[in-house]
């Protein structure tokens, strides 16, 4: 008798694992964490078969994003009407949350409604504060004082440097203009006193 049971429970037991493995639900990404306003995306994948699929937030307390099935409207929870778009099916879904509020950190996880109900293993969403205006105003006007006096230490410098070379350089225009003058002046010189050389001998003497 308990022969005969074994052969009949034989082929349920290799049947469950495989009804097991075809009713996993991977999710990603494990953890993200946006500032207040921005975006996450968490996507929900199952294979088998599949009557719908929601996401619900876990903790800090249980609660209903969407609950999303191929052909109908969509189920949004109040909290999150007019900030959640779905892109893919239900096979392959993802979830957008758009416009992120501090209220939003918690534990989010997929629920696939299949022969039974499998959850993913869930991502957890970190929302952090954006800094306020008046802090970011604040730091802008510190580095506009510190940049405004180094942006004029360079450019002083440069003006300096600029000066500086103009005036090294116009005083070798000057030097070599004033030896061009003096080796023109000694040529001149020259040439006049050979002149006046020739022209002395050249004059026949009235006496011979």
């Amino acid at each position: 008798m308990a022969g005969l049971l074994g052969l009949q429970l034989f082929p349920m037991l290799l049947v469950l694992p495989c009804n097991l493995a075809a009713q996993e639900v991977w999710q990603s990404p494990t953890y993200t964490i946006a500032l207040e306003g921005d975006s996450v995306n968490i996507t929900c994948s199952t294979r088998g078969p599949l009557l719908g699929i929601y996401l619900k937030q876990r903790w800090p307390k249980l609660s209903n994003v969407i609950y999303y099935e191929n052909g109908r409207e969509p189920t949004v929870d109040q909290r999150f009407q007019g900030r959640v778009a779905f892109s893919g099916l239900q096979h392959n879904l993802t979830i957008s949350v758009h416009h992120l509020q501090l209220a939003d950190t918690g534990d989010y996880a997929c629920q696939a409604i299949m022969n039974n109900e499998v959850w993913g293993p869930g991502t957890l969403v970190v929302v952090t504060e954006k800094l306020p205006q008046t802090v970011n105003t604040c730091q802008e006007t510190q580095l506009i004082h510190f940049a405004l006096p180094m942006a004029l230490a360079v450019g002083f410098l440069l003006v300096g440097l600029g000066l500086g070379a103009v005036c090294v350089l116009r005083r070798t225009q000057i030097q070599k203009l004033c030896c061009a003058r003096d080796k023109n002046s000694v040529c001149v010189i020259y040439e006049d006193m050979s002149h006046s050389r020739c022209n002395t001998m050249s004059i026949p003497n009235q006496y011979q």
